[in-house]
């Protein structure tokens, strides 16, 4: 007996942007069965030159798996994404900024052009979907760029990004240290990964300009476990600015609250938290000691 696709209907509430979402991005998962307090499974099958072969087998799974595919970081040389590097730019000047950060745009709007292509031949609600996601893309776009333009401009915000860089690198050559069981000195240079870079830059100006409207926004990246690291750098990035800004009472306070509503996820960021807020108590010794008070952890 062959099992017949579910058909694919538009969602039940056109209003709701996460079912117009999902409706877009799950447009090709062929769908045989559905469970009722489980889920279910079925056997795919393909003939060799890779067409769907009819489905003979359905079943109900009370412990479902799926298979998601690793996501691997684009690069470019044109982009400096080396966490040291980006310090020793961060004290050489807005034109080094300029040099190694300025193609980091481009490079979105490249890939945003390729998302557009694949928009060809969409059903006019899935176009609709499409295009107020291209349109997210643009001002996100636009939001690194002002980020990077404040690096050039704002020698103080420039400071805090190199201090942050600093931390940073120092947390994560702790880090593989123990891992790799080597010396921090011995393993590599630490780097980010595009999109956590581009999540600090995009936020740079919201965090650093007490009056611009991005104050309102609230990112969230949905990678796990990498999406911590850019969480940390931007936190990281934030303490260090309002030390530099302030001394004593102004540069004292809580400056970021962390939350996990998984249990066993909040010993694991808690504990790179606190190896990158040490970075940062050490280098408040050396830059940030003179009359601001000192950073902790708890």
């Amino acid at each position: 007996m062959d099992f017949i696709r579910a058909a694919t209907c538009p969602p039940t509430s056109p209003n709701d942007f996460e079912l117009r979402l999902g409706d877009l991005h799950y447009r090709d998962v062929r769908e045989y069965a559905v469970g009722r307090n489980t889920s279910a499974g079925w056997q795919e099958r393909r003939d060799a030159t890779n067409d769907p072969l009819p489905v003979t087998r359905v079943w109900t799974d009370f412990l479902p798996q799926q298979e998601v595919e690793r996501v691997v970081p684009a690069r470019s040389d044109g982009v400096e994404f080396g966490m040291e590097a980006l310090a020793r730019v961060a004290v050489s000047g807005a034109e080094a900024v300029s040099a190694a950060l300025d193609s980091l745009p481009e490079l979105y709007a490249e890939w945003r052009r390729g998302q557009e292509g694949m928009m060809t031949g969409l059903a006019p609600r899935r176009l609709k979907t499409g295009q107020a996601l291209l349109e997210n893309v643009d001002t996100a776009g636009s939001r690194i760029r002002d980020g990077i333009d404040l690096l050039k401009r704002d020698t103080v915000a420039r400071e805090a990004f190199g201090l942050m860089n600093t931390a940073m690198a120092m947390a994560n050559r702790r880090r593989e240290a123990v891992i790799q069981k080597k010396l921090p000195g011995d393993v590599d240079p630490p780097t980010w990964r595009p999109f956590q870079l581009a999540f600090v830059l995009l936020n740079l100006v919201g965090v650093t300009d007490r009056n611009s409207g991005e104050r309102e926004i609230v990112d969230l990246l949905f990678f796990r476990p990498a999406a911590a690291r850019a969480y940390l750098g931007l936190a990281a990035y934030a303490i260090v600015l309002r030390r530099l800004r302030g001394s004593g009472v102004l540069g004292a306070g809580i400056s970021v609250i962390m939350r996990y509503t998984l249990r066993l996820l909040t010993p694991l960021v808690s504990s790179a938290r606190s190896n990158s807020c040490g970075p940062m108590m050490t280098m408040a010794g050396r830059r940030l000691a003179n009359g601001r008070s000192r950073l902790d952890s708890g």
